[in-house]
């Protein structure tokens, strides 16, 4: 019998200008290690924290990420664990957490490409 939900998991691909500055931010102030890198040099990289995998592929186009809406959600433990440490490392922060009416207390900050990531937790 087949698997009625065949879904195994998925990558979040974010187009980078610079992939080695985008490896260092994410490894150094966010904690990320990298698990995988392809390409001399290298144009596209895996990195993971916990339970969660960022694929960063070198950017081709001109392409300009929202400046409203967040590219990604990672779902926390301790929100204000990975808020200090977001401060710890000069991260830019656009919001401080909060509870929201949507049931989650999270915050936002944007990455060196210009995507909103934010991170959260139910409430």
């Amino acid at each position: 019998m087949k698997n009625p939900d065949n879904f195994s998991h998925a990558a979040t691909i974010l187009a980078v200008k610079d992939i080695q500055k985008s490896i260092d931010f994410y490894t150094t102030k966010l904690g990320f290690q990298i698990t995988f890198s392809w390409g001399d040099p290298v144009s596209y990289s895996v990195l993971k924290r916990g339970g969660v995998s960022i694929h960063l592929s070198t950017k081709l186009d001109d392409h300009i990420p929202s400046k409203e809406h967040c590219v990604l959600y990672i779902f926390v433990h301790d929100v204000a664990e990975i808020y200090q440490q977001c401060l710890q490392t000069n991260v830019t922060l656009l919001s401080s957490p909060e509870t929201r009416d949507y049931m989650m207390k999270d915050f936002d900050i944007l990455d060196p490409d210009g995507y909103i990531i934010s991170f959260g937790k139910g409430t």
